[in-house]
């Protein structure tokens, strides 16, 4: 099937869900509203008003069906697109095998040949080789897991109906099937009741580590593997160089319901997962691995550690009856008995004890033995049958992800201040109250002295004891279950050198400060810009350099592209991240440290988002060195892992970038000073009209408060953190860069992803110069395309809609003027620049797939404007009128998140 057919079939079915379970009425006014929504995109004059005039004749539940019908439509027909992305992807590689696809990981190894690259040179960076994800829950996925999982059912139905033979009663049978189970979607609740706890959704993220990345990594090494073999025989990755990581259940920055509790029941959660995934790959080999060992002799030292686990478990004593000459099968039994026992561990309450305890199981007992046994298999058995489990162990281990912590520096400064006023050790002083470099001169002469004796006492505040009781947590972990279980400690809102002390302080005082990677996290343009001379000052303290010994000498630093973008714009803040990652990678090798720099992107393009291979290559010469960190937030992962085979795509670009990016002659060649001077100027330029409407305009927060559906986007359940800092919710600064971008998105205006980069590239204004940095820049050429994409997206005519809803209309005309005209000057500078004549001609596909979907999200736009509208005019006391309403706002919010494939 073609993608037409696939959303014809897909469309029909939901049509006729929706005439069976609503009705025909119902049917016939959707398809008004649709009809309408496509004439007015064509142009039609009366259009837009019988649009508008067809939603404000609905009553409220009208108005929900219709709304959960297109929205539903969005679901289906994103998959219908994934869907043919598969196909597609498989239709080229069946072109092009044995040669790779572009953007591989062969592609990017056989590039490295031609281009000379030398076997040193590569095996220099196979050795320094790493890349981890960190999947978050940042409360912008707005499905709930059960959707998530009719969706990926719904797509292996049409893979099944594609590419298998059926007979004619089996295909129909199928689409019987289809049918019955949108149905069933139909009459889900698509929002949650209540919002997620932590744990829910630290159980949404192993979800995924569950059914796409425990298969999709290592054939992802399986690819690397190869393409060495082809073009360096011999060289080989030798340790795990692709990892995933998560911030759920560790991230408590801003977020109460993350305890010391919570974390060590999200670390039982994932090593839960992993004994159990082992367990059944270990208990499925063993069924297979039936090797006689009087054929083929086991390995002495793998006979004398079997003797040495004797007597066995009464199962495996029983295995051993039954096959005593299959001694594979009776090694594997064994190790999954130890597995056993260990998922009777109560972990949580293990680490939550004070008592000693042994872990039940650890990699190292279980990987020796596999490496014995695969010594004397045959190579085939040992290739495809034992080393996809021992990759499994490697990558996996008994944790499937590593679980970050997360903490704002002033929580940590606040407990730590505390702390020392316990202790009589600042002198009188408040240490909160002291300036960077008197706190930091004071940690640097605590970290001197032997640690004190802490211990829970009265008079400390539940805040400051619940930040010592994570630092005790994370000593237990390590002592009982070992360290590969902790990713780093993140500080957000780092802005100097005390921020990192304060955090070594307390990690060497709870004793888990030995290989503990301590991550500053920069977040705003002025931090970025602090940034260098912030590391630089650690690097010559006696205490922090003695720190990094523990940790190779590696550091691993985290820059912010979120509130970065929501403090100084679009541009400036892509300029400012930039020279930051310059700055750091220099100040790094004047030091000697290896840097990891670790990108907090989301998935809009003011968040960091767009290609990962385009974004990866574009970062500046000498910051990538085969080390890469980025976060996967939100609605991200399902667009990008729910669908194991674009799963793997995604990560192959990932990777490929990475190498090409890591050695010189594959590497992007600098930007020359002219550009530098154009980057400067027109940087900061933007953040003059950025901060004039964002910060200076008295007129604008009444604006955005009132354009667009900000209150009901907090009220959303998607996820467990307030989407305010500090509970304020009155300010820009104070709000999260999530629903910030969110709350524009939905309302059609997409302002952060491009506001202010018109006026910047007008005050420069060479525009043969600008045409120039765009061919032959990766770097401007990524802003300039990442802008474009938003623009597409936004609509200013139907962000005139929400203008409407402003209260002052001379107050409205006037902001929503500004936005239109910078909008226009920004459309037109692109458009100068790329030399096209509408944008993304240079991108028909992507072009015309958001003109495709356009007259879908026009109604739901239309029903959410009506919908506010209706909401704001009803008395307090209308409570099941608003609660109604409210549910349309969800399906509007949920399908135009879907139609324009971002959230926040």
């Amino acid at each position: 099937m073609d993608i037409s057919t696939t959303i014809r079939l897909l469309g029909d079915l939901l049509g006729r869900t929706l005439r069976e379970q609503e009705s025909i009425e119902l049917f016939k006014i959707e398809e008004r509203i649709r009809q309408a929504a496509k004439a007015r995109r064509a142009g039609e004059s009366a259009a837009a008003r019988q649009l508008a005039d067809a939603v404000a004749a609905l009553s409220t539940e009208e108005t929900r069906v219709v709304a959960a019908a297109f929205a539903m439509y969005f679901d289906l027909v994103n998959l219908a697109e994934e869907h043919q992305r598969v196909n597609v992807l498989r239709e080229r590689e069946a072109r092009r095998y044995p040669e790779p696809i572009r953007e591989s990981i062969g592609d990017a190894i056989a590039r490295l040949k031609a281009a000379g690259a030398p076997r040193e040179e590569l095996a220099e960076l196979l050795d320094r080789l790493d890349i981890e994800l960190a999947l978050t829950a940042h409360p912008t996925e707005a499905k709930r897991r059960t959707i998530l999982s009719k969706v990926r059912w719904i797509s292996q139905t049409l893979h099944i109906l594609e590419n298998m033979r059926l007979l004619p009663g089996e295909a129909d049978s199928l689409k019987a099937d289809l049918y019955a189970e949108i149905t069933n979607f139909w009459l889900t609740a698509r929002a949650r009741a209540a919002k997620p706890t932590v744990t829910d959704e630290a159980r949404t993220i192993l979800y995924y580590v569950d059914e796409t990345f425990w298969a999709v990594l290592p054939r992802i090494y399986d690819d690397l593997d190869k393409a060495l073999e082809r073009h360096y025989p011999g060289l080989r990755a030798e340790r795990p160089w692709l990892r995933l990581a998560s911030w759920v259940g560790g991230d408590r920055d801003g977020n109460p319901y993350v305890t010391a509790a919570v974390t060590a029941e999200t670390l039982r959660l994932h090593r839960g997962l992993a004994v159990e995934k082992h367990r059944a790959a270990f208990h499925a080999l063993a069924r297979r691995l039936s090797l006689n060992a009087n054929r083929l002799p086991p390995a002495p030292e793998l006979i004398e550690w079997l003797e040495s686990r004797r007597p066995f478990p009464p199962h495996v004593a029983y295995l051993e009856s039954r096959y005593p000459d299959e001694t594979w099968r009776i090694v594997l039994a064994l190790l999954n008995a130890d597995l056993a026992q260990a998922s009777q561990d109560d972990m949580t309450a293990r680490l939550l004890a004070r008592e000693p305890h042994a872990a039940l199981a650890r990699v190292e007992a279980l990987r020796k033995p596999l490496a014995l046994a695969a010594q004397t298999a045959p190579e085939p058995v040992r290739a495809r049958q034992m080393r996809p489990l021992m990759r499994q162990l490697d990558i996996f281990g008994l944790h499937a992800a590593r679980l970050d912590m997360r903490q704002d520096a002033g929580r940590i400064n606040a407990g730590l201040g505390e702390l020392l006023r316990g202790l009589n050790w600042t002198g009188g002083i408040d240490f909160e109250k002291m300036s960077a470099a008197e706190r930091t001169e004071l940690l640097a002469q605590l970290l001197e002295r032997p640690a004190p004796q802490l211990s829970p006492r009265a008079g400390v505040t539940p805040e400051t004891a619940e930040t010592w009781a994570l630092f005790k947590l994370l000593t237990r972990v390590q002592e009982v279950y070992g360290r590969e279980l902790l990713g780093p400690f993140i500080i957000s809102m780092t802005q100097s050198a005390a921020d990192v002390l304060a955090v070594l302080c307390l990690a060497r005082w709870a004793g888990c400060e030995a290989g503990l990677d301590i991550v500053p996290l920069f977040e705003t343009m002025e931090d970025l810009t602090a940034a260098p001379a912030i590391m630089a000052e650690l690097f010559t303290l006696k205490a922090y350099r003695e720190h990094l010994v523990s940790c190779q000498r590696s550091q691993t630093i985290m820059i912010g592209y979120s509130d970065s973008n929501k403090d100084g714009g679009y541009l400036a803040a892509n300029w400012a991240l930039y020279l930051a990652q310059e700055n750091l990678a220099q100040v790094c090798r004047e030091h000697g440290i290896r840097l990891t720099l670790f990108h907090g992107r989301g998935g809009t393009v003011a968040r960091g988002g767009g290609p990962a291979n385009r974004a990866i290559r574009a970062q500046p010469p000498g910051t990538v060195n085969g080390r890469f960190r980025l976060t996967e937030q939100g609605e991200v992962i399902a667009a990008r892992y729910l669908n194991p085979e674009l799963a793997h795509r995604h990560l192959e670009q990932v990777v490929h970038a990475v190498l090409l990016a890591s050695v010189g002659d594959t590497a992007v060649a600098p930007a020359t000073d002219e550009w530098r001077q154009a980057m400067d100027e027109m940087a900061a330029a933007s953040l003059t009209a950025y901060r004039h409407l964002v910060f200076e305009n008295p007129d604008f927060l009444t604006y955005w408060q009132a354009a667009t559906p900000l209150d009901e986007i907090k009220r959303l359940h998607i996820g467990s953190r307030p989407a305010s800092r500090g509970g304020r919710t009155d300010a820009v600064a104070s709000l999260r860069a999530i629903p910030w971008v969110f709350s524009w998105m939905q309302s059609r205006y997409n302002l952060p992803g491009w506001y202010g980069l018109g006026a910047g590239l007008n005050a420069w204004g060479d525009w043969d110069e600008l045409g120039r940095m765009y061919r032959e820049w990766p770097f401007f050429h990524s802003v300039i395309g990442n802008a474009a994409m938003s623009l597409v997206k936004a609509d200013m005519d139907i962000a005139a809609l929400y203008a409407t809803l402003v209260p002052d209309q001379a107050l409205a005309e006037a902001v929503y003027g500004d936005i239109l005209a910078e909008f226009e000057r920004t459309r037109a500078a692109i458009l100068a620049i790329t030399g096209e004549a509408e944008l993304l001609d240079n991108d028909p596909v992507i072009q015309r797939a958001v003109q495709l979907r356009n007259p879908y999200i026009d109604p739901l736009n239309y029903i959410q404007v009506e919908t506010l509208r209706r909401l704001r005019a009803l008395p307090d006391s209308d409570v099941e009128e608003a609660a109604t309403l409210r549910e349309v706002m969800v399906a509007t919010i949920n399908g135009i998140a879907a139609g324009l494939r971002n959230t926040g």
